[in-house]
Protein backbone atom coordinates (compact mmCIF):
# COMPACT_ATOMS: atom_id res chain seq x y z
CA UNK A 1 0.00 0.00 0.00
CA UNK A 2 1.41 3.37 -0.96
CA UNK A 3 2.68 5.51 1.87
CA UNK A 4 2.45 2.89 4.60
CA UNK A 5 4.56 0.17 6.07
CA UNK A 6 3.97 -3.38 4.98
CA UNK A 7 2.46 -4.08 8.36
CA UNK A 8 0.61 -0.81 8.79
CA UNK A 9 -2.70 -0.12 7.09
CA UNK A 10 -4.42 3.24 7.47
CA UNK A 11 -7.34 2.94 9.90
CA UNK A 12 -10.76 3.14 8.35
CA UNK A 13 -11.92 5.85 10.70
CA UNK A 14 -8.96 7.26 12.61
CA UNK A 15 -10.07 9.72 15.26
CA UNK A 16 -9.08 13.33 14.72
CA UNK A 17 -7.75 13.67 18.23
CA UNK A 18 -5.25 10.87 17.69
CA UNK A 19 -4.10 12.13 14.31
CA UNK A 20 -3.54 15.58 15.78
CA UNK A 21 -1.59 14.21 18.74
CA UNK A 22 -2.42 12.70 22.06
CA UNK A 23 -2.71 15.85 24.13
CA UNK A 24 -6.50 15.63 24.20
CA UNK A 25 -6.49 12.02 25.34
CA UNK A 26 -3.50 11.90 27.67
CA UNK A 27 -5.48 12.75 30.79
CA UNK A 28 -8.14 10.15 29.99
CA UNK A 29 -5.59 7.41 29.40
CA UNK A 30 -3.56 8.29 32.48
CA UNK A 31 -6.67 8.19 34.63
CA UNK A 32 -7.72 4.87 33.13
CA UNK A 33 -4.35 3.37 33.93
CA UNK A 34 -4.22 4.42 37.59
CA UNK A 35 -5.53 1.10 38.81
CA UNK A 36 -2.97 -0.95 36.88
CA UNK A 37 0.28 -2.41 38.13
CA UNK A 38 3.29 -0.19 38.66
CA UNK A 39 5.43 0.43 35.59
CA UNK A 40 8.64 -0.61 37.38
CA UNK A 41 9.44 -2.47 40.55
CA UNK A 42 13.21 -2.08 40.37
CA UNK A 43 15.31 -4.86 38.88
CA UNK A 44 17.30 -5.46 42.04
CA UNK A 45 14.43 -6.84 44.13
CA UNK A 46 11.84 -7.81 41.53
CA UNK A 47 9.83 -10.91 42.50
CA UNK A 48 10.08 -14.13 40.53
CA UNK A 49 7.61 -14.72 37.72
CA UNK A 50 4.26 -15.92 39.03
CA UNK A 51 2.82 -19.36 38.21
CA UNK A 52 -0.69 -18.33 39.23
CA UNK A 53 -3.28 -19.37 36.60
CA UNK A 54 -3.85 -16.55 34.15
CA UNK A 55 -6.11 -15.81 31.22
CA UNK A 56 -4.63 -13.45 28.63
CA UNK A 57 -6.33 -11.43 25.94
CA UNK A 58 -4.09 -10.69 22.99
CA UNK A 59 -5.07 -8.26 20.24
CA UNK A 60 -3.88 -9.45 16.83
CA UNK A 61 -4.50 -8.64 13.18
CA UNK A 62 -6.38 -10.75 10.72
CA UNK A 63 -5.23 -12.04 8.34
CA UNK A 64 -1.75 -10.55 8.76
CA UNK A 65 -0.54 -12.68 11.71
CA UNK A 66 -3.52 -14.94 12.30
CA UNK A 67 -2.10 -18.15 10.80
CA UNK A 68 1.23 -17.89 12.63
CA UNK A 69 -0.52 -17.16 15.92
CA UNK A 70 -2.93 -20.09 15.60
CA UNK A 71 -0.10 -22.43 14.62
CA UNK A 72 2.28 -21.37 17.40
CA UNK A 73 -0.02 -20.85 20.40
CA UNK A 74 -0.31 -24.59 21.21
CA UNK A 75 3.45 -24.69 21.79
CA UNK A 76 3.15 -21.76 24.19
CA UNK A 77 0.27 -23.23 26.20
CA UNK A 78 2.07 -26.57 26.36
CA UNK A 79 5.08 -24.86 27.92
CA UNK A 80 2.98 -22.61 30.17
CA UNK A 81 0.04 -24.77 31.14
CA UNK A 82 -1.14 -22.23 33.73
CA UNK A 83 -1.72 -19.59 31.03
CA UNK A 84 -4.77 -19.49 28.74
CA UNK A 85 -4.58 -17.23 25.71
CA UNK A 86 -7.63 -15.75 24.01
CA UNK A 87 -6.79 -14.04 20.71
CA UNK A 88 -8.97 -11.12 19.69
CA UNK A 89 -8.57 -10.69 15.95
CA UNK A 90 -9.26 -7.36 14.32
CA UNK A 91 -8.96 -6.33 10.68
CA UNK A 92 -5.43 -5.08 10.10
CA UNK A 93 -6.37 -1.53 9.21
CA UNK A 94 -8.48 -1.17 12.35
CA UNK A 95 -5.94 -2.37 14.92
CA UNK A 96 -4.60 0.99 16.08
CA UNK A 97 -8.03 2.65 16.23
CA UNK A 98 -9.28 -0.36 18.19
CA UNK A 99 -6.49 0.07 20.74
CA UNK A 100 -7.19 3.80 21.03
CA UNK A 101 -10.79 3.03 21.91
CA UNK A 102 -9.82 0.29 24.34
CA UNK A 103 -7.22 2.48 26.05
CA UNK A 104 -9.71 5.30 26.53
CA UNK A 105 -12.30 2.92 28.01
CA UNK A 106 -9.81 0.98 30.18
CA UNK A 107 -10.46 -2.26 28.28
CA UNK A 108 -6.99 -2.81 26.86
CA UNK A 109 -5.98 -6.44 26.19
CA UNK A 110 -3.08 -7.89 28.14
CA UNK A 111 -0.90 -8.08 25.03
CA UNK A 112 -0.96 -5.87 21.94
CA UNK A 113 0.89 -5.23 18.67
CA UNK A 114 1.71 -1.73 17.41
CA UNK A 115 3.94 0.04 14.89
CA UNK A 116 7.27 1.69 15.54
CA UNK A 117 7.66 3.58 12.27
CA UNK A 118 4.33 5.36 12.50
CA UNK A 119 4.96 5.89 16.23
CA UNK A 120 1.73 4.33 17.49
CA UNK A 121 3.94 2.32 19.87
CA UNK A 122 5.39 5.57 21.20
CA UNK A 123 1.97 7.17 21.56
CA UNK A 124 0.57 4.25 23.56
CA UNK A 125 3.65 4.25 25.77
CA UNK A 126 3.68 7.96 26.65
CA UNK A 127 -0.07 7.94 27.39
CA UNK A 128 0.41 5.05 29.83
CA UNK A 129 -1.54 2.47 27.84
CA UNK A 130 1.58 0.28 27.78
CA UNK A 131 3.63 -0.83 30.76
CA UNK A 132 7.37 -0.19 31.04
CA UNK A 133 9.04 -3.63 31.13
CA UNK A 134 12.64 -2.88 32.12
CA UNK A 135 12.12 -4.55 35.50
CA UNK A 136 10.83 -7.72 33.83
CA UNK A 137 13.66 -7.71 31.31
CA UNK A 138 16.20 -7.45 34.13
CA UNK A 139 14.47 -10.03 36.32
CA UNK A 140 14.33 -12.63 33.55
CA UNK A 141 17.79 -11.69 32.27
CA UNK A 142 16.42 -11.14 28.75
CA UNK A 143 19.31 -10.48 26.39
CA UNK A 144 18.25 -7.60 24.15
CA UNK A 145 21.11 -8.49 21.80
CA UNK A 146 18.85 -11.23 20.40
CA UNK A 147 17.14 -8.54 18.33
CA UNK A 148 18.52 -6.05 15.85
CA UNK A 149 20.16 -3.29 17.90
CA UNK A 150 18.71 -0.63 15.60
CA UNK A 151 15.21 -1.83 16.47
CA UNK A 152 15.86 -1.96 20.21
CA UNK A 153 17.17 1.60 20.06
CA UNK A 154 14.04 2.82 18.27
CA UNK A 155 11.87 1.33 21.01
CA UNK A 156 13.57 3.11 23.92
CA UNK A 157 11.53 6.03 25.13
CA UNK A 158 13.36 8.23 27.63
CA UNK A 159 15.62 5.24 28.20
CA UNK A 160 12.78 2.79 28.93
CA UNK A 161 11.45 -0.19 27.00
CA UNK A 162 7.69 -0.59 26.70
CA UNK A 163 7.77 -3.73 24.58
CA UNK A 164 9.99 -6.11 22.64
CA UNK A 165 10.77 -6.12 18.92
CA UNK A 166 8.11 -8.19 17.18
CA UNK A 167 9.12 -7.59 13.55
CA UNK A 168 11.95 -5.76 11.84
CA UNK A 169 13.07 -4.81 8.35
CA UNK A 170 14.77 -2.18 6.20
CA UNK A 171 11.95 -0.19 4.67
CA UNK A 172 12.15 0.41 0.94
CA UNK A 173 15.02 -2.03 0.38
CA UNK A 174 13.10 -4.47 -1.83
CA UNK A 175 13.36 -4.42 -5.62
CA UNK A 176 11.50 -6.83 -7.91
CA UNK A 177 11.51 -7.28 -11.65
CA UNK A 178 9.66 -9.03 -14.43
CA UNK A 179 12.26 -11.49 -15.70
CA UNK A 180 10.12 -12.30 -18.74
CA UNK A 181 10.22 -8.70 -20.00
CA UNK A 182 14.01 -8.56 -19.60
CA UNK A 183 14.36 -11.85 -21.47
CA UNK A 184 12.05 -10.65 -24.24
CA UNK A 185 14.22 -7.60 -24.86
CA UNK A 186 17.52 -9.45 -24.38
CA UNK A 187 18.51 -7.23 -21.45
CA UNK A 188 20.59 -8.60 -18.57
CA UNK A 189 18.48 -8.68 -15.38
CA UNK A 190 19.23 -6.52 -12.33
CA UNK A 191 21.81 -7.62 -9.77
CA UNK A 192 23.21 -6.26 -6.52
CA UNK A 193 25.98 -4.34 -8.30
CA UNK A 194 23.48 -2.20 -10.22
CA UNK A 195 23.44 1.56 -9.68
CA UNK A 196 20.48 3.87 -10.07
CA UNK A 197 21.98 4.88 -13.42
CA UNK A 198 21.60 1.26 -14.55
CA UNK A 199 18.02 1.34 -13.32
CA UNK A 200 17.20 4.44 -15.37
CA UNK A 201 18.86 3.03 -18.49
CA UNK A 202 16.84 -0.19 -18.23
CA UNK A 203 13.64 1.73 -17.47
CA UNK A 204 14.04 3.73 -20.67
CA UNK A 205 14.73 0.58 -22.69
CA UNK A 206 11.76 -1.29 -21.25
CA UNK A 207 9.17 1.49 -21.58
CA UNK A 208 6.93 0.97 -24.61
CA UNK A 209 4.69 3.56 -26.26
CA UNK A 210 1.91 3.67 -28.81
CA UNK A 211 1.77 7.28 -29.85
CA UNK A 212 1.44 9.32 -26.65
CA UNK A 213 0.12 6.33 -24.67
CA UNK A 214 2.42 4.30 -22.42
CA UNK A 215 1.60 0.60 -22.82
CA UNK A 216 4.49 -0.70 -20.69
CA UNK A 217 6.31 1.18 -17.96
CA UNK A 218 9.97 0.62 -17.19
CA UNK A 219 9.83 1.37 -13.47
CA UNK A 220 7.50 2.04 -10.54
CA UNK A 221 7.73 2.50 -6.79
CA UNK A 222 5.50 0.62 -4.38
CA UNK A 223 5.80 3.17 -1.56
CA UNK A 224 6.02 6.93 -1.51
CA UNK A 225 4.96 8.77 1.65
CA UNK A 226 4.67 7.75 5.28
CA UNK A 227 7.75 6.42 7.01
CA UNK A 228 8.83 5.04 3.63
CA UNK A 229 9.74 8.49 2.32
CA UNK A 230 12.97 8.21 4.27
CA UNK A 231 14.12 5.30 2.10
CA UNK A 232 13.89 7.49 -1.02
CA UNK A 233 15.79 10.36 0.57
CA UNK A 234 18.53 8.25 2.17
CA UNK A 235 19.88 7.10 -1.22
CA UNK A 236 20.70 10.77 -1.90
CA UNK A 237 22.10 11.36 1.63
CA UNK A 238 18.90 13.19 2.50
CA UNK A 239 16.39 12.90 5.34
CA UNK A 240 13.08 14.29 6.50
CA UNK A 241 14.41 15.17 9.96
CA UNK A 242 17.57 16.19 11.76
CA UNK A 243 19.23 13.45 13.81
CA UNK A 244 17.48 14.60 16.98
CA UNK A 245 14.10 14.63 15.22
CA UNK A 246 13.48 18.29 16.05
CA UNK A 247 14.15 19.96 12.71
CA UNK A 248 12.59 19.42 9.29
CA UNK A 249 15.24 18.98 6.58
CA UNK A 250 13.20 18.91 3.36
CA UNK A 251 14.79 22.22 2.32
CA UNK A 252 18.25 20.72 1.78
CA UNK A 253 20.11 20.23 -1.50
CA UNK A 254 19.88 16.45 -1.00
CA UNK A 255 16.09 16.55 -0.72
CA UNK A 256 15.88 18.76 -3.81
CA UNK A 257 18.04 16.31 -5.77
CA UNK A 258 15.83 13.42 -4.65
CA UNK A 259 12.59 14.94 -5.87
CA UNK A 260 14.09 16.30 -9.07
CA UNK A 261 15.31 12.78 -9.89
CA UNK A 262 11.77 11.46 -9.49
CA UNK A 263 10.22 14.39 -11.30
CA UNK A 264 12.46 13.65 -14.27
CA UNK A 265 11.38 10.00 -14.45
CA UNK A 266 7.70 10.72 -13.81
CA UNK A 267 7.21 13.82 -15.96
CA UNK A 268 10.05 14.26 -18.46
CA UNK A 269 11.29 10.77 -19.33
CA UNK A 270 7.86 9.32 -18.55
CA UNK A 271 9.21 5.88 -17.73
CA UNK A 272 7.62 5.56 -14.26
CA UNK A 273 4.12 4.25 -13.69
CA UNK A 274 1.84 6.64 -11.78
CA UNK A 275 1.84 5.70 -8.11
CA UNK A 276 -1.83 4.89 -7.69
CA UNK A 277 -1.94 1.82 -10.01
CA UNK A 278 1.79 0.97 -9.75
CA UNK A 279 1.40 -2.33 -7.91
CA UNK A 280 -1.52 -3.47 -10.06
CA UNK A 281 0.41 -2.53 -13.19
CA UNK A 282 3.37 -4.66 -12.13
CA UNK A 283 1.19 -7.66 -11.29
CA UNK A 284 -0.50 -7.34 -14.69
CA UNK A 285 2.85 -7.34 -16.50
CA UNK A 286 2.68 -3.63 -17.43
CA UNK A 287 5.72 -2.60 -15.35
CA UNK A 288 9.19 -4.11 -15.75
CA UNK A 289 10.65 -3.16 -12.35
CA UNK A 290 9.15 -2.06 -9.04
CA UNK A 291 11.28 -0.67 -6.24
CA UNK A 292 11.17 0.84 -2.78
CA UNK A 293 9.09 -2.12 -1.67
CA UNK A 294 9.14 -4.20 1.46
CA UNK A 295 10.57 -7.66 1.03
CA UNK A 296 7.18 -8.78 2.33
CA UNK A 297 5.87 -7.49 -1.02
CA UNK A 298 6.90 -10.78 -2.64
CA UNK A 299 4.34 -12.71 -0.63
CA UNK A 300 1.71 -10.08 0.06
CA UNK A 301 1.35 -8.99 -3.57
CA UNK A 302 3.37 -11.03 -6.05
CA UNK A 303 3.17 -14.70 -5.09
CA UNK A 304 -0.64 -14.85 -4.80
CA UNK A 305 -1.38 -12.48 -7.70
CA UNK A 306 1.16 -13.09 -10.46
CA UNK A 307 0.25 -16.80 -10.50
CA UNK A 308 2.48 -17.83 -13.38
CA UNK A 309 1.73 -14.87 -15.68
CA UNK A 310 5.48 -14.25 -15.98
CA UNK A 311 8.82 -15.07 -14.39
CA UNK A 312 9.91 -12.69 -11.66
CA UNK A 313 12.70 -12.33 -9.13
CA UNK A 314 14.07 -9.86 -6.61
CA UNK A 315 17.19 -8.10 -5.41
CA UNK A 316 18.22 -5.19 -3.21
CA UNK A 317 17.60 -1.65 -4.43
CA UNK A 318 20.35 -0.37 -6.77
CA UNK A 319 22.92 2.01 -5.26
CA UNK A 320 23.19 5.71 -5.95
CA UNK A 321 26.26 6.01 -8.19
CA UNK A 322 27.78 8.88 -6.17
CA UNK A 323 26.70 8.28 -2.57
CA UNK A 324 27.03 4.50 -2.78
CA UNK A 325 23.81 4.19 -0.78
CA UNK A 326 20.82 2.02 -1.58
CA UNK A 327 18.42 4.00 0.57
CA UNK A 328 16.12 2.42 3.12
CA UNK A 329 15.44 2.88 6.82
CA UNK A 330 15.33 0.43 9.69
CA UNK A 331 11.91 0.06 11.26
CA UNK A 332 9.56 -2.57 12.61
CA UNK A 333 6.72 -3.49 14.92
CA UNK A 334 6.52 -3.89 18.67
CA UNK A 335 4.74 -6.27 20.99
CA UNK A 336 3.79 -4.77 24.34
CA UNK A 337 1.87 -5.53 27.51
CA UNK A 338 -0.78 -3.17 28.80
CA UNK A 339 -0.46 -1.10 31.95
CA UNK A 340 -3.95 -2.15 33.06
CA UNK A 341 -3.30 -5.89 32.76
CA UNK A 342 -3.74 -7.86 35.98
CA UNK A 343 -1.21 -10.61 35.23
CA UNK A 344 1.96 -8.93 33.91
CA UNK A 345 4.15 -12.01 34.54
CA UNK A 346 2.03 -14.15 32.24
CA UNK A 347 1.73 -11.35 29.69
CA UNK A 348 5.50 -10.95 29.62
CA UNK A 349 5.96 -14.67 28.96
CA UNK A 350 3.65 -14.36 25.96
CA UNK A 351 5.46 -11.22 24.81
CA UNK A 352 8.81 -13.04 24.87
CA UNK A 353 7.32 -16.00 23.00
CA UNK A 354 5.80 -13.87 20.23
CA UNK A 355 9.09 -12.04 19.80
CA UNK A 356 11.16 -15.23 19.81
CA UNK A 357 12.94 -16.94 16.95
CA UNK A 358 10.38 -19.66 16.20
CA UNK A 359 7.49 -17.25 15.99
CA UNK A 360 9.58 -14.93 13.83
CA UNK A 361 10.27 -17.77 11.40
CA UNK A 362 6.61 -18.83 11.43
CA UNK A 363 5.64 -15.34 10.28
CA UNK A 364 7.89 -15.72 7.24
CA UNK A 365 6.40 -19.10 6.30
CA UNK A 366 2.75 -18.05 6.38
CA UNK A 367 0.77 -18.69 3.21
CA UNK A 368 -1.28 -15.52 3.66
CA UNK A 369 -1.09 -12.28 5.56
CA UNK A 370 2.14 -10.47 6.39
CA UNK A 371 5.39 -12.40 6.07
CA UNK A 372 7.59 -9.65 7.49
CA UNK A 373 10.02 -11.55 9.66
CA UNK A 374 10.71 -11.32 13.36
CA UNK A 375 13.18 -8.56 14.21
CA UNK A 376 16.11 -10.89 14.85
CA UNK A 377 19.27 -11.77 12.87
CA UNK A 378 18.79 -15.50 13.54
CA UNK A 379 15.35 -15.39 11.89
CA UNK A 380 16.62 -13.81 8.68
CA UNK A 381 19.51 -16.28 8.50
CA UNK A 382 17.41 -19.36 9.27
CA UNK A 383 17.66 -22.05 6.59
CA UNK A 384 13.88 -22.43 6.50
CA UNK A 385 13.64 -18.81 5.38
CA UNK A 386 16.60 -18.87 2.99
CA UNK A 387 15.23 -22.05 1.38
CA UNK A 388 11.62 -20.94 1.22
CA UNK A 389 9.62 -23.50 -0.81
CA UNK A 390 7.85 -20.88 -2.95
CA UNK A 391 10.49 -18.16 -3.39
CA UNK A 392 13.85 -17.95 -5.12
CA UNK A 393 17.06 -18.29 -3.14
CA UNK A 394 18.28 -15.07 -4.73
CA UNK A 395 15.50 -12.90 -3.30
CA UNK A 396 15.70 -14.58 0.10
CA UNK A 397 19.43 -13.91 0.26
CA UNK A 398 18.81 -10.30 -0.84
CA UNK A 399 16.37 -9.99 2.05
CA UNK A 400 19.09 -11.14 4.45
CA UNK A 401 21.77 -8.92 2.90
CA UNK A 402 19.52 -5.89 3.19
CA UNK A 403 19.77 -6.14 6.98
CA UNK A 404 23.50 -6.76 6.88
CA UNK A 405 24.42 -4.00 4.43
CA UNK A 406 21.93 -1.15 4.72
CA UNK A 407 22.74 0.42 8.07
CA UNK A 408 20.24 3.26 7.93
CA UNK A 409 18.89 4.09 11.41
CA UNK A 410 15.32 5.06 12.10
CA UNK A 411 14.43 8.74 11.87
CA UNK A 412 11.22 10.24 13.18
CA UNK A 413 9.76 13.27 14.96
CA UNK A 414 11.08 13.79 18.48
CA UNK A 415 7.57 14.77 19.59
CA UNK A 416 6.12 11.50 18.20
CA UNK A 417 3.80 13.30 15.79
CA UNK A 418 4.60 11.25 12.69
CA UNK A 419 0.93 11.04 11.61
CA UNK A 420 0.63 14.83 11.72
CA UNK A 421 3.80 15.28 9.67
CA UNK A 422 2.59 12.81 7.06
CA UNK A 423 -0.85 14.41 6.87
CA UNK A 424 0.75 17.73 5.92
CA UNK A 425 3.72 16.48 3.88
CA UNK A 426 2.55 13.57 1.77
CA UNK A 427 -0.27 15.16 -0.27
CA UNK A 428 2.11 17.97 -1.24
CA UNK A 429 4.97 15.70 -2.31
CA UNK A 430 2.57 13.52 -4.28
CA UNK A 431 1.92 16.54 -6.49
CA UNK A 432 5.47 16.18 -7.82
CA UNK A 433 4.68 12.68 -9.07
CA UNK A 434 1.51 13.85 -10.83
CA UNK A 435 2.91 17.06 -12.30
CA UNK A 436 0.73 19.34 -10.15
CA UNK A 437 3.85 20.85 -8.56
CA UNK A 438 7.49 21.36 -9.55
CA UNK A 439 10.40 19.97 -7.57
CA UNK A 440 11.85 23.41 -6.87
CA UNK A 441 13.66 24.93 -3.91
CA UNK A 442 10.82 27.37 -3.16
CA UNK A 443 8.22 24.61 -3.07
CA UNK A 444 10.31 22.57 -0.62
CA UNK A 445 11.12 25.59 1.57
CA UNK A 446 7.43 26.36 1.95
CA UNK A 447 6.63 22.75 2.82
CA UNK A 448 9.56 22.63 5.22
CA UNK A 449 8.18 25.63 7.11
CA UNK A 450 4.82 23.88 7.53
CA UNK A 451 6.50 20.73 8.83
CA UNK A 452 8.64 22.66 11.26
CA UNK A 453 5.49 24.12 12.81
CA UNK A 454 4.36 20.56 13.60
CA UNK A 455 7.77 19.57 14.98
CA UNK A 456 7.74 22.59 17.29
CA UNK A 457 4.61 21.35 19.05
CA UNK A 458 5.07 19.66 22.46
CA UNK A 459 5.07 15.87 22.72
Amino acid sequence: MLGTTADYQPPRAATRRWMLGVGATAATLLAAACGGPAGSTGAGNAPAASKVPAKLRVLARTPQEEDALNAQLPAFTKQFSHITVEPEFVAGGDMIVKQQTMAASDTMPDNAHSYVGTQSYHQFAITSAYRAIDDLIARDKVDLKQWFPELVEIMKIDGKMYGLPFKGQVLGAGFFYNQSLFDKRGIAPPNDSWTMDDLVKAAVQLTERQGSEITQWGYAVATWGGENLQSHLRAFNGDTYSKDGKKSTLDTAQALETFQWYENLFQRERVMSPNAPAIANFVEGKVAMIGRTYFNFKTSELLPKVQGRFKWDGAMMPKHAKTGKRGGMFSGDAHAISKSGKTPDAAFELCKFLCGKEFGVALGLQKRGSTTLGGRPDVYADERILNHPDLSKQMQQAQLKSLQEIKEPYSGPANFKAPDIERVRDPELTKITTGEAKAEAGFLRNLNTQLQAVLDLPR
